[in-house]
């Protein structure tokens, strides 16, 4: 991820170029793209300018749905905003995707390290995306004690956001793994049958004892 964010100008430019490739065909205002990759809204429209000025996205006309107000008394509106598309006939799409989303080059064990403080992770496996298997049940399996949901949920939005796409992931603590791997449990087995890397792993050894 360093790498990709000094070859092309920072960690926000990545996180809105995924979103713009992910989402080739929906036109997003100024406020959507920041809320939908996590930006500061500031920040989102000085890439949003650098990009639509090389011809990576187009400014187009969109309606967008602001409410003020609340409960009974809320109100909303429909106004006509200037939003941003990616240019379909940009010459390098291709190649940016092929770069921007061969998520194998993110370091998983940094990757790993944002999630311990979420509680005692004793199971952490990347499959899917991170490892480039399509039929992969899942992207992320943590398994641990003590697992703060909320808070891995927050992660997971921020992965979610600076990917350009959603993660899909299951928690699950040691119990129910324990139990789902020893009863032989579809989903479990799909994961940990199918390729997969363990770059946290303390339960492989007792379960297999």
């Amino acid at each position: 991820m360093e790498l990709l964010t000094r070859l092309l100008g920072g960690a926000e430019r990545v996180k809105i170029m995924r979103f713009f490739l992910h989402h080739e065909d929906i036109v997003v205002s100024l406020h959507d793209v920041a809320e939908k990759t996590k930006s500061r809204s500031a920040i989102a429209r000085k890439e949003l300018t650098a990009l639509s000025s090389i011809g990576f996205i187009e400014k187009k006309r969109t309606r967008t749905v602001t409410t003020s107000g609340t409960g009974k008394k809320a109100t909303s509106k429909v106004k006509e905003v200037i939003g941003f598309k990616l240019n379909i006939d940009f010459p390098h799409n291709q190649a940016l995707k092929d770069l921007l989303f061969d998520f194998q080059l993110l370091d998983k064990r940094e990757l790993a390290n944002r999630f311990k403080i979420i509680g005692r992770v004793k199971l952490f496996i990347v499959s899917g995306v991170f490892i480039g298997s399509e039929k992969s049940r899942v992207d992320v399996l943590i398994v641990g004690e003590a697992i703060k949901r909320p808070k891995a949920e927050k992660l997971f939005e921020a992965l979610s956001a600076e990917l350009g796409r959603d993660v899909v992931y299951s928690i699950m603590d040691m119990e129910e793994y324990e139990y789902r791997y020893k009863m032989y449990d579809r989903f479990v087995r799909d994961i940990v049958d199918q390729p997969h890397e363990a770059v946290i792993d303390k339960l492989s050894q007792k379960l297999n004892s």
